[in-house]
């Protein structure tokens, strides 16, 4: 994995939240047959699990991203840049860190949009079930 920090400690924390990301993203990425009322309830107990692992894992990056834009920006103080010039170095430097900031947080939105659709789907199968 590439490194980010050079602080050991920082680095461990990265890896250790884009590995609960990576399963965070493979829980919400699942396939579900809303038409098997089974099926979805076991992915909305997934969700339901492993959403703590995707808040963690988002909370965690938004607190790398905030120290490690802080020691950039520590960094480029002394330098003779103009403010868009420090803006576009540090958006660089930043760059994997913020970026697993913002997937983190665009997963989350869309794991709130499954478990509606698959609630919707739930009671739709429900309705279904007592009209027979």
């Amino acid at each position: 994995m590439k490194e980010v920090f050079s602080d050991k400690n920082l680095q461990a924390a990265f890896e250790k939240s884009v590995e609960m990301h990576e399963i965070f993203r493979k829980v919400v990425a699942k396939k579900v047959d809303c038409a098997n009322p089974a099926e979805v309830v076991n992915h909305m107990s997934e969700l339901t699990e492993v959403m703590a692992q995707g808040v963690t894992a988002k909370a965690q990056f938004q607190f790398l991203t905030e120290k490690l834009s802080f020691q950039k920006c520590m960094n480029l103080n002394n330098q003779d840049m103009g403010a868009t010039e420090k803006k576009i170095v540090i958006a660089y430097e930043i760059g994997d860190c913020s970026f697993y900031n913002a997937l983190c947080e665009m997963l989350i939105k869309e794991a709130h949009y499954k478990m509606d659709l698959l609630r919707s789907a739930l009671s739709y199968s429900k309705q279904e079930m007592n009209l027979l």
